[in-house]
Parts: structure tokens; sequence; C-alpha cells
């Protein structure tokens, strides 16, 4: 971890932080939400927080057990290139594996049958061997590990991973808690709750409190009646949970499902069903604490391992779950009038120019958010999770493309729903509510947005948390993933034929446009033409990115290109500041933003960036060339980061990459010059795309 300094306004120094890769990354404390609403439903006289732990870099509580793992097992010896054997299963192998690829470490994850069945694809994706076993315990899978690892002289992890759970949280979970109550964030904690699969996690936050002499937080592990919930009562140390005082609750498995959903839908909370049955225990121990306690839940993880599981209802209905599967929404008239779809998406709405003398873009008519560094231990809602993303410098993909200089990369997928569009979201969402522009935005009323997906997560998250209903409209070619994740926030999905141009009637736009004429005081936000898309990232992206680079220098800064918001923002605040650095654009072939006389309008793959049309968002001039990318080297790219360097980035991100490397070596940028390239999302998106080796090949990306 490099911290570097950058002068503040006052004068002073603040040290801004980047990462050397993306394990320091995971040393960042987890933020601690408050469930508000669920306090009012349930009518709770005591206050209840979720520790989000699927914020972590592999998305769980098990990164940290995994990390600490791989440092016992370096501190006797095991190094890069050595092979390693352990058993895991479910979100701790994807942890496991991640560690593992970011070391170099050759990883063989063994596991009981069925354990690998919601995770073999990013499994796969992050270079393992994985090795199903024909048992149904994992005390019988460590025992056959451990014989394995013994035939073939391979270190076994095996003997480190139960210590390594209890040390992780002892050392930083619980005391990451106690950071907040000690800063007055929260009040004295009364109780933890957290989901139990080995309860090794749970002993070490009861060995901290005891440690403490803190005899009055009850520390209390859930899991389910038939171990039916993933990644629950699994593996359970018996022992060692009564050594230490852990309490146990059972959930019922339907009930924690039905409840999971609610909470997603209702908190924005985009947790896993261990982690939602764990709330919904935390509820009923709320009832029985003293008025004024406060709980907190450990979140084991969140959605991204569910998405083929119990978030979708064709799996609901498949499994016939007592759970209620969600209502189709409305469809817009097949008639309609033809003036409805007067609009022009390439013109910005409102005001925001350049100042002539100082060169800044300081005139707007929407009032500027003040950039804060900072990223609280406890957040007002989970929409405070987004933004300060890290900035991790890629240590071994530049290398194996013959590239001298430094490149980092921040990585977006960080954000609270996954992408760097929950920026657009939150900030289009604000000033609606500020200004009424372009509608007047109470609880109650219907967004819909028009959206290649990840705008449409992040204003599912907003209308989530801020009470409003939503409606996505979306091309066909976009990911499931995506729809199932949007629905899980209570948004409608509507889909629609790939090859309409923005101007049919039938296309994404086109719908939304029918939609709103005939939903009363329905707003289309409208991230085409709204200046929240790029303020957002003038204003906080680009702000994140000098200050975290802090006295290292920019030389290139790549981004690729959608709605144009994120190039025009970013690539505004950057000239202003760094006028020496070049902003380079990356735009893929069939779309139109690098110029009309670039390419034919055409399919692509690669989701999320592109258009037939030039937003209004997009200030092509704010952006100093072009490059147009191909999906296949964009594929391969994002896997290869996924591979060697434990990001797990979405194909938009290894399209980025890929063209920024193009461009340091057609520039010969020499060692000391420093690159940055934004990731904008990660892998729960597309695992059922170009992480399967089946659809990569069906394509042609692969290969022979």
């Amino acid at each position: 971890m490099s911290q570097n300094g950058v002068a503040a306004n006052n004068g002073s120094t603040r040290k801004g932080v980047t990462y050397n890769n993306i394990l320091e990354a995971a040393q960042r404390p987890t933020p601690l939400v408050p469930l508000r609403k669920l306090k009012v439903e349930h009518q709770l006289h005591s206050d209840i927080y979720v520790k989000l732990e699927y914020l972590n870099i592999a998305g769980s509580l098990e990164d940290r057990t995994a990390d600490k793992a791989f440092q016992f097992a370096e501190e006797i010896g095991v190094v890069r290139g050595d092979k390693v054997f352990v058993t895991a299963g479910g979100s701790a192998a994807i942890s496991y594996a991640t560690v593992a690829a970011v070391k170099g470490i050759k990883l063989t994850i063994f596991a009981p049958k069925g354990e690998f069945a919601l995770v073999d694809t990013v499994l796969h994706t992050l270079g393992v061997d994985v090795v199903e076993l024909p048992v149904t315990t994992y005390s019988e899978a460590r025992a056959q590990t451990e014989e394995a690892a013994q035939q073939k002289n391979v270190f076994c992890l095996n003997k480190f991973t139960t210590n390594a759970a209890f040390v992780a949280n002892l050392q930083k979970t619980a005391c990451e808690i106690e950071r907040a109550v000690n800063n007055k964030s929260i009040g004295k904690v009364g109780a933890v709750v957290i989901p139990l699969n080995t309860g090794a996690p749970a002993a070490g936050i009861a060995a901290y409190y005891k440690g403490t002499g803190d005899h009055g937080v009850r520390v209390v592990g859930v899991t389910c009646k038939k171990d039916t919930i993933p990644e629950m009562g699994l593996d359970l140390k018996k022992d060692l949970l009564q050594e230490y005082g852990v309490e146990q609750r059972e959930v019922d498995e339907d009930e924690a499902y039905a409840f999971t959903r609610h909470l997603i839908g209702t908190e924005g909370i985009m947790a896993g069903p261990s982690s939602g049955a764990a709330v919904l225990e935390a509820i009923k121990l709320a009832k029985e604490l003293p008025a004024g306690s406060t709980i907190i839940v450990v979140l084991q993880d969140g959605i991204r391992n569910y998405l083929r599981h119990f978030l979708d209802d064709d799996w609901i209905t498949a499994h016939k779950k007592n759970v209620v599967t969600r209502k189709d929404g409305p469809q817009p008239n097949s008639t309609y009038d033809p003036k409805v779809l007067e609009y022009d998406p390439t013109k910005l709405a409102g005001e925001w120019t350049q100042d002539p003398v100082t060169k800044s873009w300081s005139h707007s008519d929407v009032e500027f958010n003040e950039f804060n560094p900072e990223r609280p231990l406890v957040l007002d809602t989970v929409l405070d999770a987004i933004g300060k993303t890290p900035l991790v410098k890629l240590q071994h993909v530049p290398k194996a493309h013959g590239v001298k200089c430094n490149v980092y990369v921040k990585c977006e997928y960080m954000n609270a729903g996954g992408s760097t569009k929950d920026r657009i979201a939150k900030r289009m969402v604000e000033i609606a509510e500020k200004t009424g522009r372009p509608g007047k935005l109470v609880p109650g009323v219907t967004l819909i947005e028009p959206t290649s997906g990840n705008t449409g997560i992040g204003l599912s998250l907003a209308s989530a948390v801020r009470g409003y209903k939503c409606i996505i409209t979306m091309p066909k070619k976009m990911s499931k993933e995506k729809a199932i994740a949007m629905a899980s926030l209570g948004s409608t999905i509507i889909r629609t034929p790939n090859e309409a141009g923005f101007d049919s009637p039938h296309s994404h736009i086109g719908v939304a446009l029918r939609l709103k004429s005939e939903i009363q005081d329905a707003v289309v936000l409208d991230q085409y033409c709204n200046p929240g898309n790029p303020l957002a990232h003038y204003e906080q992206t680009a702000e994140e990115i000098i200050y975290d680079m802090g006295d290292k220098h920019i030389d290139l800064v790549v981004l690729t290109a959608g709605t144009g918001g994120t190039v025009t923002g970013i690539s505004r605040k950057i000239h202003e500041k760094i006028p020496t650095a070049k902003v380079v654009g990356v735009d893929p072939h069939g779309s139109i933003l690098a110029g009309p006389a670039e390419t034919d309008i055409d399919f692509y793959e690669v989701e999320g960036i592109g258009y037939d049309f030039l937003p209004g968002t997009l200030d092509t001039s704010a952006i100093d060339y072009w490059a147009k990318s191909h999906d296949k080297e964009s594929f391969l790219m994002a896997r290869e980061l996924i591979r060697t360097e434990g990001i797990l980035c979405g194909g938009s991100s290894g399209c980025a990459v890929h063209y920024a490397l193009e461009e340091c070596k057609s520039l010969n940028l020499p060692a000391d010059a420093n690159v940055v390239v934004l990731l904008p999302d990660g892998i729960r998106n597309y695992i059922t795309k170009f992480l399967d080796d089946d659809w990569m090949n069906e394509r042609h990306f692969l290969d022979a």
C-alpha cells in the first residue's frame, strides 16, 4: 500500500492511497449500515446495523480468512509457484482462489458433492483446479484432501483454515465494529449476529469481547434447521462455539429466502440467503433485548452466487419453495401518440459550461457537491457505500504484454450496486429530489429508465432505498444476471429487441417514453441527457483518482464510453488539474461514439459501452483521442485480469485494460510513467456469459 501526499484546499498535505495489489485493498474496513425501514416495519426499539462483508474484494467474509490462512502458510515457507490443496466450497472457495491468483499459488480446491454448484464457473475462470469428492460432509472431504496432499507431497492449507478464520475475525471484524463504537458512530454493542458455517468467525468475535472483559455482548450464530441454505451449518466446529459461548439459533429455509428477498427490495442491502437469515434472527433478538440496544449483523456474502438460485423466480418455482414470486409489471399500450416519441437524446438538459478565464467547468445550473475523500465506518444508507473505490496497481498483466510503465486500475465493481453507474444513479436522484428536474420525486413515484443494465441496477438500488417504484427497459442482449439483480431490488424489467434503433418505438428508449406517457407522475431521469451523469464523475470519480495518486504524476487515463458521462466528467476534471495528461476513450466496433466515420452500426457483445447515437452527456472534445475495441480481446483480457491479478472484473473492464496496454506500447511509455484505467463493473453480471467457456467457444472467442 502506498500513501501519496497531495495538497488539500487549506494548504495541508493529506494522504491518498494506491494499493500494490487487490489484497492490500482488502485491508479497508467494511462499512456498517442501519436498517431504518425494517426497524419501523417491525416496531423495534433497538438499532440493527449490518456489516457489508459482500463489499470485500471477492465478495464475502471468507476473504478475511483466506488472506490470513495464506499469510500463515507463507510464514512457514510457501512461496509463489507452489502447489497447495485446501478444502472449501461456495464463497470460501472463491476467496481462496482469489488470494491464490494474486499470490501466484497453484491451488486445488476439494469439496463435498454439490458444494461447487453455485461457484464453478467463477472458480474455473480464476484458474484453480477443483475436485468434487464423493462424500457428503466436510470432515470426510478434509480427510481425503489431507490424504491426497500427503500422497502427492503437496502443502495442505487445511491446518490453518480454522485458526485463520478465528484470528482474522478477532483482529479485524470485531475491531472494526468497536472502532465505530469508540468513534461514537454507534451505541455500545449488545449483540453480534452472524451466520454459522464453520463457526470460527463467530468464535473469533466472541473471543474479542471476552478478551476485552466485555462479557455483556452476546454473539449469536444462525444456522438453517435442515442445513439446506447454502453455506450455513455445513461444517460447524461445535467445540469452538461452546468454548467461546456463541449462542445458536435456527431459521426455516423458505422463511429465510422470502425475508432476504424482502431485505434486498426494502433496504437495498444486496445480501445472500445466510445473511438474510441472520438479519431475520436479529429482528427477533431485538424484541428480547432492552430498548435502545445496538445489534450488529455480519453479512456473510452478497447476491452474486445466488442469481441462479433463490433470487430467480424460475428456481423458486422449480424447487417448489414457499416463496411468493414477482408479478409482471406494466407493458406499454400497443397504440400510442407518435408525439410521445419526440425526444432528442443528443442534447444535455441544462447548463454546464467552462469558465473562459480559469478554464474550469464551474458554471452549472446544478449545485456542485464538495469532494470528501473520507469513507466513514458507519453510513446513513447503503447509497453512501457508493464511491471511494480502490486504485490498484497491476503487477503481472502489463509485464506479460510488454508494458514497462505503471498501470493502476480503479475497481468500480466495489461500489454498493457493483458498478460505476451507481454513482450517476445516486447523483441523478439527488438532483431530482432537490430541484424537481426532470421530474418531482416523492415516495411512490415511478422511475422509468432505458439502460444497458448497470444504470438500471444503480437506479433500482436508489429506488429501493428512497421508496420509489422503478421500471427498467433493457435490450435482450443484456445478461439475465443484470435483470435478476434489478428485479431483486424491486424493479420491473422490460426487454426490447437488440436490433431496434434508439429512435424506434420498440427500442428500450422508445418503450420508456411510451410508458412515461401512460403512467401518472412517472419520471425518466434520462442518463443520456442528465447533467448528473457527467457531474458525478467530475465531482467525485476524477477527484478520487487525483487524490489517491497524490504526488504520482498521471500521464494517461483510459476510459470506456457508453453514455459518455464517465469520459466527459473525468476528462474535464483531469484536464483542469493535470493539463499534460491525456485521456483516451475506448469505443467498440459497431458503435459510433468515436465518430460516425469510424465504424458502421453493428452488433457487439461487450455490454455497457458504445451506442448508435451521440448522447448529450458525451463531450467528444474532452477526449484527446479514441481507440476502437473488439469483443474477443476485451473478454480475454478480463479473464486474464481475473486469473492473474485476482481482480474480478467485467468484460468492459477487460476492454479498457487491453486498449490501455496497446496505447502504452504505441506511445512507448517509460517505466516511470503512470496510467490509470477505470474498471466499470465486475463478474456478477456475466457468469453465464464471458466467464462461461461454452459461451466463449460458441462465438469463437477462445483460442483453440
